[in-house]
């Protein structure tokens, strides 16, 4: 399962949570949070209805600490999604063996029972690189001294509250205390201003600004052998090129959502004529090789972060010239990397990675209905 993912706002505009005297002009509602995401789940019923790999449940409570290793969390609150579920990250020494984690409820009652997870995982590359398309952003983060576990939800695991103890060990068997992390699991949907498809306008990284239609994927052959024997480097912006003719974001008021990114080579590189030539032989073409690209998932709005979180359960790409579907189903979902904070300003959304400014890099992108 893939959880990373990406973006929040650069520019200050008109918040959708916001509460000020002008809403009822511009047709903003005040988000309230929902409910059900505020009640106390059982803590054998969570405990028993979730996945981790490499993890064993065991009768009782988690042995007692010993020795003195160190432990802490970076956070304690965090937020989790139905059948997604969440990950626990953190810094764990060199000689790190495993973790115990037990389920409690916020009331402090505890799990009959705790996890058992073994062997180092240590946080992985996340590449969110399409293949083609508009959004080719690559995200990326290594920390060999961080483990992460990944917690999954069965289908029975709704919308709610509950909390965990986790203590680590090593392999001389030194336990740590323990530390309580709280999970809220988002109910689906959740901010009816952002109800509604729109429409993508253009993007925004690293100072650079790029429009709907202009070329954002390139890809080359690298070093090729001439027919003289000799070697030529083309590199990727002289190779096949790619632009997105239509992008369209739908939340739906069930939770529901679907992306849809519809693009064409720009670009073609002529092999034949560069191995004759032994130089680059490159053309323009118009809106050939067209394809479509569909994520579709669930949508869930974090009120006190104010940031949306899309789920994504399917990526399915149709080549509009033969109609070949490539579909690819994620079981337990990830986190759509065009996630974030949002921003409303009238019919203008803005969306930011990170929580940082797009000149640092985050990617900011905009939408209009």
């Amino acid at each position: 399962m893939k959880k990373t993912y990406f973006c929040a706002v650069a520019a200050l505009f008109l918040v959708a949570a916001s509460c000020s005297d002008d809403d009822s002009v511009s047709g903003i509602v005040t988000v309230t949070p929902d409910p059900t995401e505020e009640i106390a789940l059982n803590p054998d019923d969570v405990s028993g209805n979730i996945i981790i790999n490499n993890g064993t449940i065991v009768p009782g409570d988690a042995p007692t600490p010993t020795g003195t290793l160190p432990f802490t969390m970076d956070q304690t609150t965090q937020s989790g999604f139905q059948k997604n579920g969440f990950d626990i990250t953190f810094d764990a020494p060199t000689n790190y063996a495993g973790a115990y984690i037990q389920v409690q409820s916020t009331d402090g009652t505890m799990a009959n029972e705790y996890w058992n997870v073994t062997g180092p995982r240590r946080s992985k590359v996340i590449n969110n690189e399409k293949r083609k398309g508009f959004f080719n952003k690559k995200l990326s983060k290594v920390n060999d001294q961080q483990i992460e576990i990944d917690v999954d939800f069965e289908d029975t695991v709704p919308a709610g509250t509950f909390c965990y103890l986790i203590c680590i060990y090593d392999t001389d068997g030194n336990i740590s205390q323990p530390v309580e992390v709280c999970v809220e699991i988002e109910a689906w949907g959740g901010n009816p201003n952002l109800v509604g498809t729109w429409n993508y306008t253009k993007q925004l990284s690293n100072n650079q600004t790029l429009v709907l239609g202009d070329v954002n994927f390139c890809e080359g052959p690298g070093t090729i052998t001439c027919n003289n024997d000799d070697t030529l480097v083309v590199q990727e912006s002289e190779g096949w090129c790619y632009a997105s003719t239509e992008i369209k974001l739908t939340l739906d008021e069930n939770g529901t959502f679907t992306f849809e990114d519809l693009f064409f080579q720009k670009q073609e590189f002529n092999f034949p004529e560069s191995l004759e030539s032994c130089s680059v032989n490159n053309s323009q073409v118009v809106d050939t090789f067209g394809s479509e690209d569909l994520i579709s998932g669930m949508w869930a709005f974090d009120e006190e972060e104010n940031t949306l979180n899309l789920i994504a359960f399917k990526d399915q790409t149709t080549d509009l010239e033969t109609n070949f579907v490539d579909s690819y189903d994620e079981e337990f979902g990830f986190l759509f990397y065009l996630s974030g904070t949002v921003t409303l300003n009238g019919s203008e959304l803005i969306i930011l990675s990170d929580n940082e400014s797009a000149s640092a890099g985050a990617l900011e992108t905009f939408y209009s209905k």
